[in-house]
């Protein structure tokens, strides 16, 4: 046992240590080359004092007491089970246990920021870390690398994920570098209108902002630009401040005059097309038969052969994928998650920390259509896109005040 004054230290040391653990989760994917040095950090930095902070106070019972943290427990739960029980499981039962309690962890972890009112350090921070790896990466490759800034030579082999240097910030594909340096232009985006930054600070959060969005831009992930125009679109239509409609028009009238400027190459892209998702979501509906029920099993890939025989292992959809791996009961408690996620950042949207939430959710809930294929896993990039939203509404708390601005 751990003397009470000990333990009294350790819970007051954790919300730091939380801190620093949640910035290494987010950013060390940046700044981390060594994959088995991010997931030892992840789980001393994050994961053990989340745990500590849970038992001490208690397993925080009210936290988990509201609509979408049941389903989300019975969601974590399901999965676990399914992941013991099922014969044709991927991993072993450990394995589907530990990612359980991790994801258990890192919401909590995030959702104990949300009510301390110290997360908003932690997202300005993440956002601040990406918006320089974003410059330094569009120096490296232009300036430093020299390489061509022309449609053709980024498009066919030059899209961007990757620094290019010694292995840091290598997000190992354009779709994830997309999104994940999309979801941090919402969260300066966020800062740029709802802080009302003035002078140098506004000046260095647009350049930032400039940055993220030129890296979105240039790896081409056509799902990227979609989720975030949505989330930005949100973000900026429910708040209240009269810089989110002076921004509002200023990104209408950029994307006017980039349609215009770059209509040949907007053609280009409307005749790829969804690059042949569309056979593979065909063939996911032909099997729907064989696994609508009970699932082909956890983990399990979604194996299809392109004609001239190139292969894919998921079905680029997590909605579609999710239903195949867990069957039509982990879909609709899945769904039901994002329902309820949604009525609450919605009703609490008079609340700044509501419509940033609410904005990324909306964000993950565009992104999951067609470039996520898998959140019950190991850390990574997707557990920023989707469970990060999760925390950050879970941890919201109603007040009558809200309650008024949202009537």
């Amino acid at each position: 046992m751990i003397p009470h004054h000990y333990r009294a230290k350790l819970s007051s040391a954790c919300p730091t240590l939380l801190m620093v653990g949640l910035i290494v989760q987010i950013s060390g994917l940046l700044f981390n080359n060594d994959g088995s040095q991010y997931a030892t950090q992840i789980h001393w930095l994050l994961f053990a004092p989340a745990l500590f902070l849970l038992l001490s106070e208690r397993l925080a019972l009210p936290l988990w007491r509201q609509p979408s943290s049941i389903i989300l427990l019975v969601l974590l739960g399901f999965v676990a089970l399914s992941g013991a029980l099922r014969t044709d499981a991927a991993h072993s039962i450990g394995y589907w246990l530990k990612i359980a309690l991790f994801i258990l962890l890192y919401i909590f972890a995030i959702a104990h920021l949300v009510q301390l009112k110290r997360i908003e350090r932690v997202l300005l921070t993440t956002a601040t870390i990406a918006a320089c790896f974003a410059w330094l990466t569009l120096i490296h490759q232009f300036l430093i690398l020299d390489k061509p800034l022309s449609y053709d030579a980024i498009r066919n082999s030059g899209r961007l994920f990757e620094l290019g240097w010694n292995g840091f910030a290598d997000l190992d594909h354009p779709i994830i570098a997309g999104l994940y340096y999309g979801l941090f232009s919402l969260l300066l985006l966020h800062a740029v209108v709802e802080e009302e930054l003035q002078g140098t600070a506004l000046v260095l959060a647009l350049i930032g902002l400039v940055g993220l969005l030129a890296y979105l831009l240039l790896t081409f992930s056509r799902g990227a630009w979609f989720s975030v125009a949505a989330g930005g679109l949100t973000l900026l239509l429910l708040s209240p401040k009269a810089r989110a409609r002076q921004l509002l028009l200023v990104g209408l009238l950029a994307l006017a005059v980039m349609a215009v400027y770059f209509w040949p190459e907007i053609q280009n892209e409307w005749r790829i097309g969804t690059s042949r998702r569309d056979l593979i979501w065909l063939n996911w509906l032909d099997r729907l038969p064989e696994f609508w029920l009970l699932g082909d099993g956890p983990g399990q890939d979604l194996v299809y052969r392109y004609p001239w025989g190139d292969k894919v292992l998921h079905a680029h959809s997590l909605y579609l994928q999710l239903w195949y791996e867990y069957g039509v009961v982990g879909f609709a408690l899945f769904l039901s998650l994002l329902a309820t996620l949604l009525m609450k950042s919605w009703k609490a949207r008079g609340d700044t920390r509501a419509r940033v939430a609410l904005s990324l959710l909306v964000f993950a809930l565009v992104a999951m259509v067609s470039d996520i294929y898998a959140v019950f896993h190991r850390p990574s990039a997707y557990w920023v896109i989707l469970w990060l939203p999760v925390g950050l509404i879970l941890g919201l708390k109603r007040h009558a005040r809200q309650d008024e601005a949202s009537a």
